[in-house]
């Protein structure tokens, strides 16, 4: 039987039945919401995800649930600290990724923010605009 995916499909819904094991992505906001769910899922079907966080300290604790689907699937999660508000941060997060010299199967570009108080980035960028 044949399941139609639409809006309200989840990424579970989406992956039914698909192995991921062999394949690697980047994943950006991978602490909370859509980045979560999407590591989640894809390391659960045992993909190995580069997930970028603000700060691994504070997300260690909100990923816990990734990391046991990557353990009971044999996928693999590893942590990249990515900071998209400031630019200096976004290249050391850059070379980190070239220096492992490994290819990604895909990037799922999840990071942003919305509707954010007026500010600046280090760099003098609307914060919105910087980091979206």
């Amino acid at each position: 039987m044949h399941t139609q995916l639409n809006a309200d499909s989840t990424a579970d819904q989406v992956l039914a039945g698909t192995s991921l094991k062999g394949k690697r992505y980047l994943v950006t906001g991978v602490a909370s919401g859509i980045g979560r769910a999407t590591a989640r899922a894809l390391v659960a079907r045992g993909a190995t995800v580069v997930g970028t966080v603000k700060d691994s300290a504070t997300a260690e604790a909100r990923i816990a649930a990734v990391r046991q689907a990557a353990i009971d699937a044999g996928g693999a999660l590893e942590l990249l600290e990515l900071e998209l508000a400031s630019l200096h941060r976004v290249r050391t997060g850059a070379d980190a990724l070239l220096a492992a010299a490994l290819p990604f199967d895909a990037v799922i570009a999840n990071a942003g923010v919305m509707a954010t108080p007026f500010t600046l980035t280090d760099d003098g960028f609307e914060s919105q605009f910087a980091i979206n």
